[in-house]
């Protein structure tokens, strides 16, 4: 992939987030706003884009090959979550910080910004391996995701976690989506077309929204949290280095292994920002962080592509 299509897509999402800035900036959106238009993310868009992602049709080989990614993206995350859960404390973060950086370091853009990127290195089949590769990503994002942002830290040890937090619209909806894909449930229209536009939506909303919480920060405060680099770092270089060494021991599908790759070396998840509003887990630093790895996979990114297409 050449660095300047690379460029290209990543200076799309920055103007989306711009607009949303501006917007909040000359008070087209207020506070109020931006925290209702994250809820209807959450509670409305996202779900859409889980079922509709997964409505894919059903065969053994497909089904084969689905479950060698499921699997690898099961233990990708294990590595990934063994490294955001100790990431924060190595390098002396803030309390308050622990669960945002975790669940950047955790959770990557796979969706928002690794199809693009998988499209244009290994085609358009790609997205359709990508969605199930992002399964887990969904599962995991809207249970243990909320995990790491809400945990407390107790004086003895213990951390609490309410297990209502797994009913939520879009843990559920994958669910849901899931039974759909294993069934080979084709859903109707209208409602299928309803969903396909509630789906192209969700990326540009969220991207907006998120230049929406950026505007109510003071812009130099963005850059001074030098933890933010660190996290960004890890983030950009150093899961998608680990992953290789580890994956391609075993994995010799390009496809497969550039999957997992890209998803590893994507900037922070854009739903950091609109999970860390709705659980009240430091929306400020969650958008610090998606800001700055986002300015700086301008660099990185390039570079990963010409590593995996030689």
């Amino acid at each position: 992939m050449d660095y300047f299509i690379a460029l290209n897509q990543i200076l799309i999402l920055f103007i989306l987030i711009g607009i949303g800035y501006f917007a909040r900036r000359i008070k087209l959106l207020n506070d109020a706003s931006v925290s209702s238009l994250s809820k209807f993310l959450l509670h409305i868009c996202i779900p859409a884009m889980v079922i509709f992602s997964m409505q894919i049709p059903f065969t053994n080989e497909v089904l084969m090959k689905g479950e060698y990614l499921i699997l690898a993206a099961f233990a990708y995350y294990g590595i990934a979550f063994l490294v955001a859960w100790f990431s924060p404390i190595l390098m002396r973060a803030k309390k308050e910080e622990y669960g945002v950086f975790r669940f950047m370091i955790m959770f990557s853009n796979s969706m928002f910004m690794g199809f693009p990127i998988l499209s244009m290195l290994y085609g358009q089949d790609a997205i359709f391996y990508a969605a199930l590769f992002n399964i887990p990503f969904t599962i995991l994002t809207y249970s243990v995701g909320i995990w790491i942002l809400r945990a407390q830290e107790k004086d003895n040890g213990k951390i609490s976690f309410n297990p209502k937090l797994l009913l939520n619209p879009a843990f559920l909806s994958t669910i849901v989506g899931l039974i759909f894909f294993l069934t080979s449930f084709s859903i109707p229209d209208p409602l299928y077309s309803s969903l396909e536009l509630l789906n192209n939506v969700t990326t540009p909303l969220s991207l907006v929204v998120t230049g929406g919480f950026l505007a109510q920060l003071n812009f130099t405060s963005i850059f001074k949290n030098v933890r933010q680099y660190i996290v960004a770092a890890i983030r950009l270089l150093g899961m998608p280095a680990l992953v290789y060494l580890i994956f391609s021991q075993f994995i010799d599908d390009t496809l497969i292994l550039g999957i997992i790759v890209v998803t590893a070396g994507m900037p922070a998840a854009v739903n950091t920002v609109l999970l860390a509003e709705e659980h009240k887990a430091h929306p400020d630093i969650a958008a610090q962080g998606i800001c700055i790895s986002t300015l700086l996979c301008l660099v990185t990114l390039p570079l990963l592509a010409v590593f995996l297409t030689g």
